[in-house]
């Protein structure tokens, strides 16, 4: 599917035109083109090549959607991939994924590329049918940054979540309830290491962006790509802070695991300890020898059990004395 819009000042906004009228308004440097691909077909992924003559590389990482967050610079455009995150359901849970958005920037058009749909994408679609003057009326560079920034605001209802699911992690760490909380708990440290493993290179894309200058960016406008890099800058710790947070947990569960596990053992060691004399008595009464002393004492049962009771509690005293127990 494809979705476009062309504004120049002082005419209304046109929408979805068609193959023909977007190759002609590129020569129009008064105007702005924003072309947006979600989930194209064949016939129109090849817009990129045929319309915008996009480099082959560029084109096979939009449709690879395999690429890491990055910045080209092609001369007569930029070639920006990101990435937005999603909760996805699986099963009864949900699970932290990413969906990644190709940006063209020119000196007159931006175009979009993703398989997805992208909450952030569509506000700025939203946004412009509202306030085309704002977002349109400017430069190219000026609606790739509205994109970054609405992609951008979208990681922090993930990272609140997370947030939650941290203080709950810490909260029922000593108790003893669900038998999956060491489960839960490192598949957030996992999506923990994958939002890292995102935002890390976004950041570093935007902050090559906001430090190398280019004539698609202008002066005056690196401003605003620096508050989305600053954005993502706080993000970055944030997501650094919760994978020590979780490291520190897993360390403390652990030690608090083995500390149960060694209680456990010491009750079980002390339970045979004190089991151990009346087994020995037993298994010495029962010996089968033809001539044993005390086989034929009439009070010899008696003897036997009130040895094995004198020898459990003299134990249990003991070990009282100790402090074993």
């Amino acid at each position: 599917m494809i979705k476009n819009f062309f504004y120049k000042k002082g005419t209304e906004l046109e929408t979805n035109i068609s193959r023909e009228r977007m190759f002609s308004v590129l020569g129009d440097k008064t105007g702005l083109l924003w072309v947006d691909f979600e989930n194209p077909t064949e016939f129109e992924s090849d817009t990129l090549v045929e319309i915008f003559n996009f480099h082959p590389l560029a084109v096979e990482d939009c449709i690879n959607d395999q690429s890491q967050p990055k910045i080209d610079d092609y001369g007569e455009y930029l070639f920006l991939v990101v990435h937005g995150l999603k909760m996805f359901e699986k099963g009864k849970q949900k699970e932290l994924g990413t969906l990644e958005l190709n940006i063209f920037v020119g000196p007159n058009y931006v175009v979009t590329f993703h398989k997805d749909p992208i909450a952030g994408v569509t506000q700025v679609q939203d946004a412009v049918l509202k306030k085309t003057q704002t977002l349109m009326g400017g430069t190219a560079d000026l609606l790739a940054h509205s994109v970054l920034d609405h992609l951008v605001d979208g990681y922090l209802p993930v990272i609140h979540d997370y947030d939650i699911k941290i203080d709950e992690l810490e909260k029922h760490m000593f108790k003893n309830g669900s038998s999956n909380y060491l489960q839960t708990l490192l598949q957030v440290k996992q999506d923990i290491f994958m939002l890292r493993r995102i935002i890390n290179p976004q950041r570093d894309t935007l902050y090559y962006l906001t430090r190398n200058p280019s004539p698609l960016i202008k002066t005056k406008n690196l401003m605003y790509f620096r508050d989305v890099y600053d954005h993502l800058f706080r993000i970055s710790s944030m997501a650094e802070s919760y994978h020590d947070t979780l490291n520190s947990i897993l360390q403390v569960y652990f030690s608090y695991a083995s500390t149960k596990l060694n209680e456990v053992m010491k009750r079980l060691t002390v339970l045979a300890t004190i089991a151990m004399p009346a087994m020995i008595i037993a298994s010495l009464y029962g010996m089968n020898f033809k001539h044993m002393p005390e086989l034929q004492w009439e009070h010899g049962y008696v003897f036997s059990i009130g040895l094995m009771f004198f020898t459990t509690v003299a134990l249990l005293v003991w070990m009282k004395i100790k402090k074993w127990i």
